[in-house]
């Protein structure tokens, strides 16, 4: 289920340095969703960038291509019942995981959790609430 989308301004950050945080976010995405497993399972996660052209981005009234800033933006998807914790400790992860690999003011980025309901979210076409049931299951040896 983990994914994230990161909304930059095209050439305002390396290609290097988007791509180590990119890996970094994802680790850190299975490890504060799954913190009480050995492995975190990296597999589920998916983490992305889109890149905007600077005369497409405005912040504080001003567009990038005329010298606004180039602040980023995040979204996280978790499915619902995720704790408060959690929400917590993913907008902060992500805020200091990007700003430290893209060399920027951690004050200018903004981001959100967003819960998603099992029932409306599909893991190979089929939902997340009938897929976890069958994890549990198998688990449990049923």
């Amino acid at each position: 289920m983990p994914v994230a989308q990161l909304n930059l301004v095209r050439g305002a950050f390396g290609d290097d340095a988007i791509g180590e945080m990119l890996i970094e976010i994802s680790h850190f995405y299975a490890r504060t969703l799954y913190p009480d497993v050995d492995v975190a399972p990296i597999e589920r996660v998916r983490v992305m960038v889109t890149l905007i052209e600077p005369q497409h981005w405005a912040a504080g009234g001003r567009l990038a291509s005329e010298g606004g800033a180039t602040a980023p933006y995040f979204s996280c998807l978790v499915l619902t019942g995720r704790t408060e914790e959690q929400h917590r400790r993913l907008i902060e992860g992500f805020t200091d995981i990007i700003a430290r690999n893209l060399e920027c003011d951690r004050l200018s980025v903004r981001g959100q959790v967003i819960p998603i309901a099992p029932e409306n979210w599909g893991i190979g076409g089929i939902p997340a609430s009938v897929v976890r049931k069958a994890e549990i299951a198998a688990r449990a040896g049923l």
